[in-house]
Formats: C-alpha cells, sequence, structure tokens
C-alpha cells in the first residue's frame, strides 16, 4: 500500500489555518463558498450556484472536495485534520476505497498521515472496504494509539469473522499501550465471546466490566445477556436481565432470542407477554421484531399467543416484513389453521418453494384437496421451480378427489422432466391410477421405469390391487 501513496514531505512549511476548522457534518464543497468569500481566489467549480453538499452525488462532493485540497496546498493551506476525518467517514460509509485512497494520499502531502485522528479515521475506512492488511500495517506504524485505535482494529477483526485474533488484541490492549477499553470496546469483546461460545472469557471480560464501572451502560448489559445465552447459560443471561429496573426494547429483544436460541420457548413467550404489557406504544414494540416473537411460538406450538402477536400487528396497523408473515404462514399452517395462513401467504410479493411447500402440504394434511391444487396451480403458474416433494403432495390431493385428468397432467410434467421421477413420486401417481381404476396405466408405468428397485415398487402395489 505505501508504494501507491506518495511520501510524506521532508519540510512542512504549511501553516494551520483557523479559517479551516470544519463542522464534522459538512463535506468540502461547503467550504468552497466559504472559501471565495474570506478573500482567497478559487477556480469555478461548476457555472450553477452550489447547492447543499448532501444533495450532490458522493463523486461530485469528492471531485469537489480534492480539488479544494488541492488548492489550500498550492497556497501553503494546511487543513484541520477533523477535515479529512469528515472525508474519509463519508468514504467509509460509502465503501470507496478509490476516493479514501485519494483522500489519503491528499493526508500524506499534507503531513497529516500520522495525526491520531486521522489514521484512525484512516483504519476505519480501509476496515470497511475489507482491507484488514493496510488497516493493521496502518495500525502498526501509529506513532500514537488511543482507544479508539484499538476498538477499531478490534472491531475490523470482529466483523470479518476472526473472534479469536479480536480478542488477543483485546488483552494486549492494556498489555502494549496501557489502554483502558471503552463500553464500546467491551462491547466487541463479548460479541466475540458469545460468537465463539467461549464463556470462561466471557466471565473474565464481565468481571473487568464491573471493575471499570461499565456495567451501567446498555450496550454492555446487553452484550452480556446475549454472550451469556449463546454460551448456553440462559440462567445467568436472565439474571442480568433481571437487574435492569427499566429493560430496554434491546434487552428485551437479546433475552428472547436467547430463550428461543436454548429451546426455552415457553420462556420466551412469557417475556414477550410480559414485554408488550410493558410497552403499550407500538412502536415500541414493533423494534423488537416481529418475527423474534412468532418464532418461539412456531417452536412451541402457541397458536393463541402467535394470534396474540398477530392481533397487535392489526391493532396498530402495522405493516410486517416478510420474515414476519413467512413466520405467520408456518405457525398457522402448523396448527391447522390452513385459511389463516392462506390469507397471509396471498399478501406476501415474494414467495420461494419452501413457502409454496409449506402451504400444499398443510392443505394436503387438513384434508383439503381443492386449496392445495389451487396454490399448486397458483405455483406452476408463477414461474416458480417445482420439485419432486411438491409435485407428490400434488397427487396426494389429485389422489383425494379421484381427480384423474389433473394427476394426468402432471404425469405429463413429470416425463417432461426426470429430475421428478422419485419413488414418492412413482408411489402417487400408482396410487392415483389404482384408486381411479386405471391398472393398466400403472403396468405401462411400471414398463417405462428402467430402474429396477423402482420397477418392483410398482409391481408390488399393482400386485396388490389385482
Amino acid at each position: 500500500m505505501a508504494s501507491m501513496l506518495p511520501s510524506p514531505p521532508r519540510h512542512h512549511h504549511h501553516h494551520p489555518h483557523p479559517f479551516f476548522k470544519p463542522q464534522p457534518s459538512l463535506l468540502l464543497p461547503t467550504f468552497s463558498q466559504r472559501f471565495r468569500t474570506s478573500g482567497h481566489r478559487l477556480p469555478p467549480l461548476r457555472s450553477s450556484p452550489l447547492p447543499s453538499s448532501s444533495a450532490l452525488p458522493f463523486d461530485q462532493r469528492m471531485h469537489e472536495s480534492l480539488a479544494i485540497l488541492d488548492l489550500m496546498r498550492s497556497q501553503s493551506i494546511t487543513p484541520d485534520p477533523s477535515l479529512l476525518c469528515t472525508l474519509l467517514k463519508s468514504c467509509a460509509d460509502a465503501q470507496s476505497l478509490h476516493f479514501g485512497k485519494l483522500v489519503h494520499e491528499k493526508a500524506i502531502l499534507f503531513g497529516l498521515h500520522t495525526d491520531t485522528f486521522v489514521s484512525n479515521s484512516l483504519i476505519h475506512l480501509y476496515s470497511k472496504c475489507g482491507r484488514t492488511r493496510s488497516a493493521q500495517q496502518l495500525f502498526d506504524e501509529m506513532p500514537l494509539r488511543n482507544v479508539v485505535s484499538w476498538t477499531t482494529l478490534i472491531s475490523m477483526y470482529s466483523n470479518s469473522n476472526f473472534h479469536n485474533k479480536a480478542l488477543d488484541l483485546f488483552w494486549s490492549m492494556r498489555e502494549k499501550d496501557g489502554i483502558e477499553p471503552n463500553a464500546f470496546t467491551y462491547t466487541v469483546a463479548l460479541n466475540c465471546c458469545a460468537s465463539t461460545g467461549d464463556l470462561d472469557m466471557g466471565i473474565r471480560i464481565h468481571e473487568d466490566v464491573v471493575k471499570d464501572g461499565c456495567d451501567g451502560d446498555e450496550f454492555v448489559v446487553v452484550a452480556l445477556i446475549d454472550m451469556y445465552a449463546k454460551c448456553g447459560s440462559v440462567g445467568l443471561a436472565r439474571k442480568m436481565f433481571d437487574k435492569i429496573t427499566e429493560p430496554s426494547v434491546e434487552a428485551c429483544t437479546a433475552m428472547i432470542e436467547g430463550y428461543c436460541a436454548n429451546d426455552r420457548a415457553k420462556d420466551a413467550i412469557n417475556l414477550i407477554r410480559q414485554t408488550l404489557r410493558r410497552y403499550k406504544v407500538s412502536k415500541v414494540a414493533e423494534r423488537i421484531g416481529f418475527a423474534t416473537m412468532v418464532r418461539p411460538c412456531i417452536v412451541n406450538m402457541g397458536l393463541r399467543q402467535g394470534q396474540e402477536i398477530h392481533a397487535h400487528l392489526i391493532k396498530f396497523g402495522h405493516k410486517p416484513g416478510m420474515n414476519t408473515l413467512t413466520l405467520l404462514v408456518e405457525l398457522y399452517s402448523k396448527c391447522g389453521k390452513m385459511m389463516n395462513a392462506y390469507d397471509i401467504f396471498n399478501k406476501l410479493v415474494v414467495k420461494d418453494v419452501v413457502l409454496w411447500g409449506k402451504m400444499i402440504s398443510g392443505f394436503v394434511h387438513d384434508e383439503l384437496y381443492g386449496e392445495a391444487l389451487k396454490v399448486y396451480a397458483e405455483m406452476t403458474c408463477s414461474g416458480c421451480g417445482v420439485n419432486a416433494s411438491l409435485v407428490s403432495f400434488a397427487l396426494k390431493a389429485c389422489i383425494g378427489l379421484l381427480s384423474l385428468e389433473e394427476g394426468k397432467q402432471i404425469h405429463g410434467r413429470v416425463i417432461k422432466d426426470p429430475r421428478l421421477l422419485r419413488i414418492s413420486v412413482i408411489h402417487d401417481l400408482s396410487k392415483l391410477y389404482e384408486c381411479c381404476g386405471k391398472l393398466e396405466e400403472v403396468h405401462k408405468l411400471m414398463k417405462k421405469l428402467p430402474n429396477l428397485a423402482i420397477v418392483g415398487g410398482v409391481e408390488r402395489i399393482a400386485n396388490g390391487a389385482m
């Protein structure tokens, strides 16, 4: 990376200019207007008046920002480091490595690349753009590191699923630089323990959290609940939760998901009810995630509890996401409420083959064969791929209705697509023809099959019918 960037100047005579100390929320195009009014001459960047920086495309903002940096350097004006930090953050948010590298070059030319805050922003940029080695190299070359430097690097490895590496850095932070973690550092470290299932490490970090007085931080508490739950210590997670006087929505969500992950569906449902009673405001309950609420109801076959949540959705006029609707379909179908499931199913914009299968199999299970064939027809018209399992359920519906014609249509599809030729499909086709008194079709089917094992199965069906 270093070879791609210019070397820092040996003699830096630029002097900081008090005029160029931007607010962190602004980008450089905003400063071009100020530059004009300050008496400096600025080449025109466009013929029209300069609009708000947020109204400009990202690329245009960056090109103009870089142009102004070049102008400042030509007039020996050094920007405030916070200005470069703002630009680097913008590049990181957009995951624009190209423009980020250009800003990095400017930082080197201005001699600001060793500034701790600029270096932190550069590490954040390269980590967001997936350049782990570049971020690590910058970190290693920093003359002075602070807690943000360490936490940014730890977060990078955590987000890249190098959780053990992140934890090694967490412990090195104190040993090498004598820097104490902050609440965010603890949160990242606890998340790493949750991901690796390292309960002992999590307990050690929890002890340090208490010593440093960070146990009152909301994000740390949620991370502790999540860590204990994911490490299988639901009891300790619940103890942490019960210590909170007014549990936040995030804490409730972590505890509910912890119960679900440890097959404690009943406890999850009870906590959901308590949470809904506690937070009468619909938006707060919505933040918990209705999908999180519905999932334990499916595990526990809790139709009544699921209906409570569904009623809450309707009462407050929520528009549930695809995940929630899919889970509601699964809940109602598992509990034998297929028409309720079908009503919700029809509201879904995107339906995958698994969801189609749940509807068809659910109708067949409840002996609603006409509805099953209707859904099967809708699925084939939608262009969704058909598999052998779905064909088998559709044939079962034909058997239930003694619908020979529809069965023949399905048989025709099987002939055209050999991938659908499975034992279950052959069995159901044979049974359909048998039930409709078409034994000759059973024998024809048997003769066309190359697989002797399948032939034997069909032959047994035919012989039994005779």
